[in-house]
């Protein structure tokens, strides 16, 4: 079994699929470093790729009118506040309310109210699209033609990796190997295969390690890739 150590990471027994809470937060500049925070095989979405999840669910959806984030969220009050509106998690997404870090402050926030994660596409030199869902509606605010949802290249955000392709057909289920040895599970929804949980890699894939970042003055300045637990806190991994 997998649990969380005192010494800030996640260990791995036996080859066995670990137990995620919430995954680590990460910057954009992590989540796009040309030493890949993926492992081969598997990329950061495009604003497509949630665009087309999207749609999938609910074929008229649009960014920010559709149903796709109740059947995307996992159900009950563990990992979201009440109302947890809408929550089936049909598809085992497993989407959970694991919250952010507020780039210009590096103050957390949000925690089982929304869940973001990371576009590899960027808007300006500051901010980046982002994918997320709310506790209080069954909304999944995506990216369509010619609305972005954006948020600071600074701020702490979840990672879903998706699979460059897959021979799994839908509603199969898979696993992931990190660049760390962390074994996940994943789940293909229509033509795609997504992690099922939020990532919690410390490595790139040429083998450095991901900095973690505490300090929130430190943080809010960094202009390089870093990840963090929401709060510091890695009973939250």
């Amino acid at each position: 079994m997998a649990y969380l150590g005192s010494t800030a990471r996640i260990k791995l027994r036996c080859g066995r699929i670990i137990s995620v809470k919430y995954g680590l937060q990460y910057n954009w500049y992590a989540a796009t470093d040309a030493r890949n925070i993926c492992s081969a095989g598997w990329h950061i979405p495009m604003k497509e790729n949630v665009r087309d999840l999207m749609l999938f669910i609910d074929p008229d959806g649009t960014a920010g009118v559709n149903d796709a984030g109740g059947y995307l969220k996992e159900i009950g009050f563990t990992y979201w506040n009440s109302p947890n509106f809408d929550a089936t998690d049909t598809y085992g997404f497993h989407l959970r309310g694991s919250g952010q870090r507020y780039g210009p402050t590096g103050v957390f926030y949000y925690l089982k109210t929304r869940c973001f994660f990371w576009c590899d596409e960027s808007v300006s030199p500051t901010h980046a699209y982002v994918s997320y869902c709310l506790n209080n509606n069954a909304v999944f605010f995506t990216y369509c033609f010619p609305v972005g949802y954006t948020e600071y290249k600074k701020g702490g955000m979840a990672i879903r990796p998706l699979k460059d392709s897959t021979t799994l057909t839908h509603g199969q289920a898979g696993i992931y190997t990190g660049n760390d040895g962390k074994i996940y599970r994943t789940i293909c929804i229509g033509t795609q295969e997504w992690l099922a949980d939020n990532l919690a890699e410390t490595k790139y894939r040429n083998g450095d390690t991901i900095p973690e970042v505490t300090n929130n003055t430190a943080w809010a300045a960094l202009v390089t890739g870093a990840m963090c637990a929401y709060n510091n806190d890695w009973s939250n991994v």
